[in-house]
């Protein structure tokens, strides 16, 4: 009986499989606008406050659901900052070889 992988159906997964896909690659803009893309200092403040409280075993649901949401959206930016990253060595090394 042949065996069938189950594809991951997390949101991040998902959203890996679609940025990850045989899709042509961003334009050198579009990329370097997703490359600047960053969390605010106040963000990243918040961010360490509640991983603190979480490795402290002190954070209310309310805070898990907070820190939960701040690590989907870290996943997201950098699940579309490594296409990114890749868009533009794409584009660089066609660009080089057209020489």
């Amino acid at each position: 009986m042949p065996r069938t992988t189950a594809t991951p159906t997390s949101e991040m997964a998902i959203l890996r499989r679609v940025v990850d896909s045989d899709q042509p690659v961003l334009s050198p803009d579009a990329a370097r606008a997703i490359l600047r893309l960053r969390f605010s200092a106040s963000d990243r403040r918040r961010m360490n406050r509640l991983a603190a409280k979480n490795r402290q075993g002190k954070l209310k649901p309310e805070e898990g659901v907070e820190l939960d949401n701040y690590i989907r959206v870290g996943q997201t930016l950098g699940i579309l900052q490594s296409k990114a990253r890749r868009s533009l060595k794409a584009i660089r090394e066609s660009e080089s070889g057209d020489e």
